[in-house]
């Protein structure tokens, strides 16, 4: 893929439906050129019975083939086909994937929970400008997940990914709206039971709520909602207004007043209790919908890949920094991870031609330095597991799951085990992320053997590859010899995986 190309298609397989865009580079502009939907609720199969009939999956074949028809007629090459949670969660998910391949040809892109919000987010700041930036609550509500996150002077420090949704909970309160004359208050008090964790990590006084999601569209046209520009602007009066009309409403009474399918009209009211829900953590005045969706940020990508390389690199920064408020949060020694990140990412840099890693995995190396003690909040016995029980469980800002799964593991290994095939976590990666896991710790062992008693004896190091190995010189006026300890300790296991030894040298201080 290079920035040459004029057309990029995306066909979204999602749980209500599924979506064809087709957008074009035109002058270095990017341009829609078709958008077609199909109705097919495979979320509805997977949310109750675990997995996807057959028949469905023949549908969505067909409807595939029939997009990608489309997409031929305009000359498109560049076609990506992403799924999202209806088939991530479906127990039959290898097969499904197995027979669109047979009868369309496509291999699906699988996203996973994590990618998907932070590809929208990503596309959502891009278009916030000014006021916007500086104090929000931003939300991506799903079919089966939502996506809460706050912005603060242009950065993201907070995320949280919640597994409820718009589909999946209508599905599981299907039978009970008929019989229970305040459903919405049935729904309200589910929903508080999972977005009561965000009490204390939402700033107060949020001053916007920005929202996108596949309901937002019909609860600003149905409000009359006014657009600006590329947002629509719902006041929260309006908003509130609306609610009040519908909250007592049946589905069908809805799709029957207002005109709406029926398939869209089950979602509206968990969709506006999840709004409604989501508001009471802000002191917004209206609703912001920029209207993003992940098939619009997958496109960008596609067409524009050095400006989504940007962004990307923009973005880490605000892995760093969600990194660290999760570490003050379980209270490890700021001053001691910070050492070690320092001293991690001199050893990566010097180390390039070795490593063969680039930009990202630094980033992961990074992350690992700033919460590899995190354990310690449980018990200083076996901290090292503890921390990876955390990690592995943290929604990081800028990472998907395997990301964070990699770090957690190098937090696991960070002190003195050596990662085998007879532990699970390991196991379980592939070769080439267990390979990853691997160089990463390894680096990592030695930037942490540095400061082994936490005192922060070395300022400056001197890090130089040779012909011999890696030569690493410390000035000290201190003594260091639980440092040379430790560093003897963990580099064995820095050269069983790069092949070259690590030597520790000290320089006496001048004072």
């Amino acid at each position: 893929m290079t920035k040459k190309e004029r057309f990029a298609a995306v066909i979204d397989i999602g749980s209500n439906e599924l979506r064809l865009k087709i957008a074009e580079n035109v002058k270095n502009s990017f341009k829609y050129v078709d958008s077609l939907t199909y109705p097919l609720s495979l979320g509805r199969d997977t949310f109750n019975n675990g997995k996807i009939s057959f028949e469905k999956v023949g549908k969505a074949c067909e409807i595939i083939t029939n997009f990608l028809s489309c997409a031929a007629g305009y000359g498109v090459r560049n076609i990506q086909v992403i799924a999202t949670t209806a088939v991530r969660e479906a127990v039959n998910t290898d097969y499904i994937l197995d027979q669109i391949m047979i009868k369309t040809g496509m291999k699906i892109r699988v996203m996973d929970d994590m990618e998907e919000k932070l590809y929208i987010f990503k596309m959502m700041m891009r278009q916030l400008a000014g006021e916007m930036k500086q104090s929000a609550m931003m939300v991506y509500i799903g079919s089966g997940n939502i996506g809460a996150s706050v912005l603060e002077e242009g950065r993201m420090p907070f995320l949280q990914n919640i597994k409820v949704g718009t589909l999946r909970i209508s599905e599981l309160f299907e039978t009970m709206q008929d019989y229970s004359g305040e459903f919405y208050l049935v729904l309200e008090e589910y929903l508080s039971s999972f977005t009561d964790m965000l009490e204390g990590d939402i700033p107060d006084r949020i001053r916007n709520f920005i929202v996108s999601g596949n309901e937002i569209a019909m609860v600003a046209e149905l409000t009359q909602a006014e657009k600006d520009g590329i947002f629509y602007i719902i006041p929260i009066e309006k908003f509130l207004s609306f609610y009040d009309t519908v909250k007592r409403m049946t589905a069908d009474r809805i799709s029957r007043e207002f005109g709406i399918p029926f398939e869209k009209a089950e979602v509206l009211l968990p969709a506006m209790c999840i709004y409604d829900n989501l508001l009471s953590f802000t002191q917004a005045e209206r609703i912001i919908s920029p209207q993003v969706m992940l098939c619009d940020a997958i496109l960008y990508e596609m067409l524009f890949p050095a400006e989504f390389g940007e962004i990307n690199k923009e973005f880490n920064k605000n892995t760093l920094l969600s990194s660290r408020a999760h570490a003050r949060k379980f209270g490890a020694a700021e001053s001691h991870s910070r050492l070690v990140e320092k001293f991690a990412v001199l050893i990566f840099d010097k180390m390039k031609k070795v490593h063969g890693l680039g930009a990202r995995e630094k980033l992961l190396l990074q992350t690992a330095a700033i919460l590899h003690e995190v354990g310690k909040h449980i018990n200083l016995r076996n901290h090292s597991r503890h921390s990876y029980n955390i990690v592995s469980g943290l929604d990081i800002v800028g990472l998907n799951q395997l990301e964070t799964e990699i770090v957690a593991t190098i937090c696991l290994y960070h002190s003195r085990h050596t990662p085998t095939l007879n532990d699970e976590n390991y196991a379980q990666l592939s070769v080439s992320d267990r390979v990853l896991a691997s160089k990463l710790t390894a680096i990592f062992r030695v930037a942490d053997s540095l400061d082994r008693s936490h005192i922060q004896k070395f300022g400056d190091l001197d890090v130089k590859l040779t012909d011999e190995g890696l030569s690493i010189t410390v000035s000290t006026g201190k003594n260091s010899d639980l440092e040379n300890w430790s560093f003897d300790e963990k580099s064995r296991f820095f050269e069983e995986v790069f092949g070259i030894k690590a030597a520790l040298r000290k320089k006496k201080k001048v004072s």
